[in-house]
């Protein structure tokens, strides 16, 4: 008989958590990618998102202490700019009416 344990595994079983655990993400269980294992267009983008990585920066913990409050409280992110427009807002407007003499 097993037992359980508090994140709900088996801790006498010997099988991984998880897919990741596994290490199957070459596709065989237990096999990892390379260097060499991608495919020339693979490593082009793998360059370019490692190249573009490099510029990015951490937030200052200033720059993210609103959006952290915003979560604590289950409100809207903070954002620039006014209030959000998603295009679908109606317009109330009289029709613009041709004077009666210029009508076909």
């Amino acid at each position: 008989m097993s037992m359980a344990g508090p994140n709900g595994t088996d801790p006498d079983s010997y099988l991984p958590d998880s897919g990741m655990d596994s290490g199957s993400d070459a596709g065989e269980p237990g096999g990892h990618l390379g260097p060499g294992d991608l495919a020339p267009d693979e490593e082009r983008l793998l360059a370019a998102l490692e190249r573009d990585a490099r510029s990015l920066r951490e937030p200052t913990i200033e720059e993210s202490l609103p959006a952290v409050r915003a979560a604590e409280d289950e409100a809207p992110l903070p954002a620039d700019g006014g209030t959000p427009d998603d295009g679908l807002t109606p317009l109330f407007a009289a029709p613009e009416l041709e004077p009666p003499d210029q009508q076909d």
